[in-house]
């Protein structure tokens, strides 16, 4: 798999390319041997990277290796059929974390040889709000259930120490992700294991809670 080259291929117009690298979305451009002979600026900044550099970074060495295989299925399927396809894969970010990204699949042809574009947008925070959002796009998404409890759990600690939203929370869990070139669920796991071992409540507190807890169901029907 080559690099990502900033320049059109002899077999891709000039029209076509510069149409498709000023696009404000993340682009890539497969032609009809699968091989990627094209990406945008806005790609690169999709994981991290300035354009001089995205260059010398390999497709393979960014998308996750359980998901590379369906997608390149998917590309060549659309090469195939003509037809248009979609779906999700995790892309490795520069700074560890994975994304979920979804690409949307179609393809054009200059000098007589077909194309496929791949516009790719970057959905993470849906997909851990919804991990059901995978299962039409064949992804397993066990992985994802568990570690968004995790996530939940992490955040329910810092709303309840902090008394924030559980949107501040979770911003406050992606600052430290970036700040220190963790991932997300890492940063969270650790977070609940220590919560656990190193904060411990007042009798008082928890006596509080118990009264809290015990008549939950009373302050409903009020």
């Amino acid at each position: 798999m080559p690099g990502f080259p900033l320049a059109p291929a002899d077999s891709v117009g000039h029209d076509a390319f510069t149409s498709l690298v000023s696009l404000p979305r993340p682009v890539c451009v497969y032609d009809d041997r699968r091989q990627l002979v094209l990406t945008n600026p806005a790609l690169a900044d999709l994981v991290g990277y300035r354009s001089d550099e995205f260059d010398r970074v390999d497709l393979a060495e960014l998308m996750h290796p359980s998901d590379a295989p369906r997608w390149f299925g998917l590309v060549r399927g659309v090469l195939d059929t003509g037809t248009s396809d979609a779906g999700y894969a995790r892309v490795r970010h520069r700074n560890g974390n994975w994304l979920w990204a979804h690409g949307f699949a179609s393809t054009f042809t200059s000098a007589d040889t077909r194309f496929v574009v791949l516009v790719w947008q970057d959905r993470t925070d849906e997909v851990w709000n919804n991990p059901r959002l995978l299962d039409k796009a064949g992804v397993a998404s066990a992985d994802v259930v568990r570690s968004r409890a995790i996530i939940e759990q992490a955040k329910g600690a810092l709303m309840l120490v902090y008394s924030i939203s559980a949107d501040a929370a979770f911003d406050l869990l992606t600052w430290r992700s970036q700040e220190t070139n963790t991932k997300i669920r890492v940063i969270a796991d650790q977070l609940v294991l220590a919560f656990g071992d190193e904060i411990h409540t007042p009798a008082s507190f928890r006596d509080r809670f118990d009264a809290l807890l015990l008549t939950a169901h009373e302050r409903h029907r009020r």
